[in-house]
């Protein structure tokens, strides 16, 4: 049977900092949805302004980090 190793423990940082990283986060997924909303309405979308993936992506880090830190907050 494979041995799974012990999963990373998360830097030490002041609950404060936890928090505001988190507030980034989920602020950058906010921002950029809105960005997509107002490229729509412009009628500029097109395939390189599609956002979706960068904004799933601060979407999981934000989710990630609450996770990582789940406990200390």
């Amino acid at each position: 049977m494979i041995e799974m190793p012990r999963p990373p423990e998360p830097p030490t940082l002041p609950q404060e900092k936890i928090r505001e990283l988190i507030a980034y986060a989920d602020g950058m997924a906010v921002f950029m949805e809105a960005e997509v909303e107002l490229i729509n309405e412009l009628g500029r979308s097109t395939t390189g302004n599609d956002l979706a993936r960068i904004i799933e992506g601060w979407k999981f880090t934000a989710l990630a980090l609450r996770e990582s830190y789940d406990g200390q907050l």
